[in-house]
């Protein structure tokens, strides 16, 4: 019987000490882990690997959260990848907007923990993680 292959999560992060911490969080619950320092990266990575979820950064160089959110929407390839918001802007017209552009949720970076991003991460791809 083969091991099935974990779940792939693509971070697209412009701090690499976010996206380290998130990514060291992840992949000690068992997944696997890209990382993009910018939002064309990340689409340019979302569309090569097809993650199995996407976290988000809203504030980015290049293409920012929303039109990276926009833009994987509007593409067959990505459109059924859930992606989740993270940021450290809680504005409620800015997560509003984001959830109707079709995000599964919006996390606060500063209070979300490693932890609690693995746990969002299992509840959106419905796999138990070690």
């Amino acid at each position: 019987m083969e091991t099935p292959l974990p779940a792939t999560v693509l971070i697209v992060d412009d701090d690499p000490v976010i996206a380290m911490m998130y990514g060291l969080g992840l992949e000690r619950a068992g997944y696997s882990v890209l990382v993009a320092k910018d939002g064309q990266a990340g689409l340019e990575l979302a569309l090569k690997a097809l993650p199995d979820l996407i976290l988000l950064d809203v504030r980015m160089p290049i293409l920012d959260g929303i039109e990276v959110l926009t833009k994987l929407a509007a593409d067959p390839a990505t459109r059924d990848i859930p992606v989740v918001m993270l940021s450290n802007y809680s504005e409620p017209a800015l997560v509003k907007r984001l959830l109707s552009l079709g995000a599964k949720e919006y996390l606060v970076k500063i209070e979300t923990t490693p932890a609690g991003v693995a746990e969002v991460v299992a509840r959106h791809l419905d796999t138990p993680k070690s």
